[in-house]
This record gives C-alpha cells, sequence and structure tokens, in this order.
C-alpha cells in the first residue's frame, strides 16, 4: 500500500476556489459594484414605472443587494471576509440592521476550498511527500472559517491531530482586502463616508497578520496554556498542545481535542450549561486582570465540552492580544463605576481610556454612557441572572440606534477597546443563546 492510499481521500461537499491572486479578487470586488449597481437601475426603473420617486439608500439596501454582498465576501474568505467581522467588534449594536445582518452572515458562513487548492497549499509548505508522517488524513474538512480550514489527520507515531490550513492567498490579499471592502461598503452606502475607519483599520491590518501567521498562532496556544496554570480550576480547562514539527506559516498543527458542541449541551444539561458559562466568565476576568492576555474571538464554533472529563475545550488563538497594564487599570475603573451606575465616574475612566475623541456630540457620550451601564447589568445583579430570558441586547440595541440612524455621530473607539468590547459582548451573546443562569456579580467580585 503507497503511502496516498492510506489517506482517507473523501473530499469536502460544499467548496468554491480561493480567488487566490491580487488582481482576481479585486476582479470579484468589481463585479459585485457592478451587480449592485445593475440592480439599483432595475429597481430605480420600477419605482419609477409606479409613479414612485427612487430614495437612493433604499435603492442600495434592497435584500438583493445586501445578500450579494454577504455571499461574495464568505466566498472571497481572507481578509475580505474577516474586515466585515471586525466591522461588527461593538457587539453589532451600533450598527444598521443591514450592515449588522451581513456581518452576521459572514460569522456564519463558511464555504471551504476544493481539494486542488487544498492540495496546493498542503505541497507548497510541504513538499509533494507531504503525506509521508500521515497514516490518516481526511480532505473532507470538519470546520472552516475566515481565513481557513481544519482537517482530521493521524501520524505514524501515533498522534491525533486537527490540522488548521490557511486558503491561498490570504496573507498576500491583507491590505488590498481590505481597502476593497471598505470601498465597496462606502460604496453601498452601509458606511458613512465621513466615519474615520483609520485607525480600526490599521488595527485590522496587523491583527490579521498576526492571525495569518500559524506559527506565532501555535506560539499564543502555548503561552495561554502557562497562563491557564495560575487557575486553581485549570484542570477544568483543555488547551491543545502545538506540533511545531508539522506546522508551518499556513499549517497549524495541534493535539485533536474530542468534545460536544456547546449548543448541544444547551439542549441536554441547562445546569451543566450555565457552569460552563459561568467558567467562561470567570475565565474572561482572569484573562482581562490576571493574565492581561485574552482570546478576544468568542463564539460558540470555538469552544467545545468533554461530558466524561467535564472539561472545556479552547481553541483558536490567533486572536489572542496582550493588553497594557495602564488600559486595564483604567477599564477596570470604568467597569467598577458601571456596576455602581456611578456616571460621572465612568465618563472620567472612559475618557481617560481614550474612548472619547475631541469634540464629540454630547448626545452620542450620553449614548454611550448608557450602553456601558446597561452592560454592567449583570455585573450588579443581586443572585442568579438569567441570560436566556433577559432583553439586555435588545435594550443595548435600542439604546444605539439613535446613533446609528446619526452617522455624523459614529466613532471608532481605541482598538483595545474594540477588541474588549467584541469579547465580552460575544460572551453576552453566548450565554444568551444557551439560556445560562449564572451569578456574575460573584464572579466579578474579587475584581469589583
Amino acid at each position: 500500500m503507497n503511502d496516498r492510499q492510506k489517506l482517507s481521500l473523501s473530499g469536502p461537499r460544499d467548496s468554491a476556489p480561493v480567488p487566490a491572486g491580487r488582481g482576481s479578487r479585486l476582479a470579484k470586488m468589481g463585479a459585485l459594484a457592478g451587480r449592485i449597481a445593475g440592480n439599483v437601475l432595475v429597481e430605480s426603473g420600477r419605482q419609477l414605472a409606479r409613479g414612485q420617486k427612487p430614495v437612493v439608500s433604499e435603492l442600495l439596501l434592497t435584500p438583493a443587494n445586501v445578500g450579494q454582498v454577504a455571499d461574495k465576501l464568505a466566498t472571497m474568505r481572507g481578509a475580505a471576509m474577516k474586515v466585515g467581522q471586525l466591522l461588527s467588534m461593538d457587539a453589532g449594536n451600533l450598527l444598521p440592521d443591514d450592515l449588522a445582518e451581513i456581518l452576521a452572515r459572514l460569522r456564519s458562513d463558511a464555504v471551504t476550498m476544493p481539494t486542488t487548492q487544498l492540495l496546493q497549499v498542503l505541497e507548497q509548505n510541504r513538499g509533494e511527500d507531504w503525506q509521508t508522517p500521515f497514516t490518516q488524513f481526511s480532505f473532507n474538512p470538519v470546520a472552516a472559517a475566515s481565513i481557513g480550514q481544519v482537517h482530521e489527520a493521524r501520524t505514524e507515531d501515533g498522534r491525533h491531530l486537527a490540522l488548521k490550513i490557511q486558503y491561498p492567498g490570504v496573507r498576500q490579499s491583507i491590505d488590498s482586502d481590505i481597502d476593497n471592502v471598505v470601498s465597496l461598503l462606502r460604496l453601498t452606502g452601509l458606511i458613512p463616508k465621513g466615519l474615520d475607519l483609520d485607525p480600526l483599520l490599521d488595527e485590522a491590518r496587523r491583527q490579521l497578520r498576526r492571525e495569518a501567521d500559524y506559527l506565532q498562532e501555535g506560539m499564543y496556544m502555548t503561552e495561554y496554556a502557562r497562563y491557564l496554570q495560575r487557575l486553581d480550576w485549570h484542570d477544568e480547562l483543555a488547551v491543545p498542545r502545538f506540533h511545531a514539527d508539522l506546522s508551518s506559516e499556513q499549517i497549524l498543527a495541534m493535539d485533536w481535542l474530542d468534545g460536544i458542541p456547546l449548543e448541544h449541551l444547551a439542549r441536554e444539561a441547562p445546569r451543566q450549561r450555565s457552569h460552563v458559562m459561568a467558567r467562561l466568565l470567570q475565565l474572561f476576568f482572569a484573562e482581562l486582570y490576571d493574565f492581561r492576555y485574552i482570546q478576544t474571538d468568542p463564539n460558540l464554533a470555538n469552544y467545545r465540552y468533554q461530558p466524561d472529563s467535564q472539561r472545556i475545550v479552547l481553541l483558536d488563538f490567533g486572536a489572542v492580544r496582550a493588553f497594557p497594564d495602564t488600559f486595564v487599570q483604567q477599564y477596570k475603573q470604568a467597569m467598577q463605576a458601571a456596576v455602581r451606575e456611578d456616571r460621572n465616574a465612568l465618563d472620567e475612566a472612559l475618557q481617560a481610556s481614550g474612548f472619547f475623541r475631541q469634540g464629540l456630540e454630547v448626545a452620542n457620550r450620553d449614548v454611550i454612557l448608557d450602553i456601558f451601564l446597561l452592560a454592567a447589568e449583570p455585573l450588579r445583579h443581586k443572585g442568579v441572572y438569567d441570560f436566556g430570558k433577559a432583553d439586555l441586547a435588545q435594550r443595548i440595541q435600542a439604546r444605539g440606534m439613535s446613533v446609528s440612524r446619526d452617522p455624523d455621530a459614529w466613532h471608532t473607539p481605541p482598538p483595545d477597546v474594540l477588541f474588549l468590547h467584541r469579547k465580552m459582548g460575544g460572551l453576552y451573546m453566548m450565554a444568551a443563546k444557551l439560556g445560562a443562569k449564572v451569578n456574575a456579580a460573584e464572579l466579578f467580585e474579587p475584581w469589583a
């Protein structure tokens, strides 16, 4: 039996080639802009025929146009898809419904690359005999995300591995993808023309370059596992080991850790789902106040649960971010003020952290303070907080809509704040989806 015959050759079911070159990716964006323009002309004609006066913003934000933007960014993957996700780091609460819909679809869509492209990446990184170390390799990916997909493999020396393999062209297209996507979103009116996104986009470029370096992610994974040893309950958590000998910038080899999706736990064990969510919130406070080292991309796909060992499996460390001590102290003061409902102290703490730019509209400032106070509700609630029944996300969104309706009042907070809100907001949304009941105030008490 030769090496290729030893491998499992099952291929991916739903796949589409990833446009790898800058020219082909730009052409995709140009074609999309052309289709949107065509849709605008057709709909404009229909309205004129009915005696109606077309409104440009409404012509742009038709279901067809919104759907085509989401579909194209999901198919392109890479930074084109990731930048849309990064634009929603404020939990989508201050974004128009149409843009929020696109971002939600980008978080859930997962189109894989065909086997031919997969083989190209493997051969470019491991040579034509890439399969030599493996006794099994499944070509059917078990998971797919914005910049890579995951395959199961077993090695000659008995290791059971998950191999995260990066889509071709991702690292080379980061700058052009970000520029093209933002230009497209501005063209379609989904982002106000006057909104200063430069600080966020600069940080997005840096973050994406880190995420596209799988050797760097392997080091993050190893370092994060060391931090976990500080916790008295670290044996309830599991982090895959990094296997450097089978890794490269485009291939990340790590332990295969079995586990069930947290959504399944939600249906089967209400007490366990609440315990799991309590541990994840407790871990967040440790990340922020003790480690200063946070995995900033919380979503259900990045966690598993092992019923036998009762361990929570932590996955995906490309978005790990270290936070400066000064910022952590300032943000701690802001959270403490929000828990106490001390509006003046909260305003001062946010100003010190650089959250408010000079000359920001007072009305916008008040809305942001209100949202912070709402977000601290679980931390000041006495006893168990029912995330599933609370309408916290809806109330935050309702308060934020007054900003989204006034594009001139939009602003982008410092990147550290955005990434931190991405984490906290993501955990809240996970807790709501799982219907978790958690005494969040008790967990926050050591840091209050």
